[in-house]
C-alpha cells in the first residue's frame, strides 16, 4: 500500500504549509520530503486547555509503504516520557491504528489533526495530571493486538486472532457462524466490525500482515520456552 504518491504530494504538502506556515520544506529528493518549523497547537478538552508553540520535523516518505513521522526538534518532550524515543521521534499510536485510519493513502491535515496535535494535547495533559486524556496504548505486540481489540470490541486476545485469521481466510458471509465461537451469525455478532476489513482489500492486507507478525512472535516464545524447558532435562 503506498500511504502517499509522489503525484499526490505536492498538493498535500502545499495544504499542509497553507494550515501550518512556520513548516518549511528543507529536503525534497524522489524518495522523501522533510519539513522542519513551529506548529501552535489549540486545543480544549476534559476542560484543559494547550495553547503552545512546539518545534518539530516531518518526514514524509514517496511512494513508500512507511508511514509519515515527526520529531520533537525543540526538546519540548521529556526524554523520559514513554511514547518518545531516544531519537526524538514521537509515538503517535501504533503503525495499525494509523494504517487501517488511512488504508486508501493518508491525508497529511488529517493525520496531522488526528495524531499529531492529539499527541502533544496528551502529553500535556499527562504531564499536568499523571494520566492519558485518551487512554494508553501499549507498544509492540500487545499494542497491535490493543488496537484490534478496540477495532473488534473485543477483550479477549484469543478471540481477537480469530477474528483475524478469519477476515484474512474467508470471504464475508452474515449468514455464516461468527469466528468468536458465539454460535451467533456473522451478521449478528461481529459482522459490523469485520465487514470493513473483509471488504477493502487494503486493510485486508494490513491484518494479513499483522496475523503474520502475531503469529511469528508466538511461535518465537513457543521455542524459547521450549529451549527452557529442554535444558532442565
Amino acid at each position: 500500500m503506498i500511504v502517499l504518491s509522489s503525484s499526490e504530494a505536492s498538493a498535500q504538502i502545499g495544504s499542509l504549509t497553507a494550515k501550518y506556515p512556520d513548516l518549511h520544506i528543507v529536503e525534497a529528493n524522489p524518495s522523501q520530503i522533510r519539513l522542519r518549523g513551529c506548529i501552535r497547537v489549540y486545543k480544549t478538552a476534559f476542560g484543559f486547555t494547550v495553547n503552545h508553540v512546539y518545534s518539530i520535523e516531518l518526514l514524509i516518505p514517496l511512494d513508500s509503504d512507511n508511514l509519515p513521522s515527526v520529531y520533537d526538534i525543540g526538546n519540548e518532550i521529556d526524554s523520559k516520557y514513554q511514547h518518545y524515543y531516544a531519537d526524538r521521534k514521537l509515538c503517535l499510536e501504533t503503525d495499525t491504528a494509523i494504517r487501517l485510519r488511512f488504508s486508501d493513502g493518508i491525508d497529511l491535515i488529517e493525520w496531522m489533526d488526528e495524531f499529531v496535535e492529539p499527541y502533544f494535547f496528551s502529553y500535556e495533559y499527562y504531564q499536568r495530571f499523571g494520566v492519558f486524556p485518551f487512554g494508553e496504548r501499549p507498544h509492540g505486540l500487545e499494542g497491535i493486538i490493543d488496537t484490534y481489540k478496540e477495532q473488534f470490541h473485543e477483550n479477549d486476545p484469543v478471540i481477537v486472532l480469530q477474528l483475524m485469521k478469519y477476515i484474512v481466510t474467508n470471504q464475508y458471509r452474515g449468514h455464516q457462524l461468527c469466528p468468536c465461537g458465539s454460535k451467533k451469525r456473522l451478521r449478528d455478532c461481529h459482522g459490523d466490525v469485520l465487514f470493513p476489513c473483509m471488504t477493502d482489500q487494503h486493510k485486508r492486507e494490513i491484518v494479513s500482515s499483522d496475523v503474520g507478525l502475531i503469529i511469528k512472535e508466538i511461535k518465537k516464545y513457543e521455542n524459547a520456552r521450549n529451549d527452557i524447558a529442554t535444558s532442565k532435562h
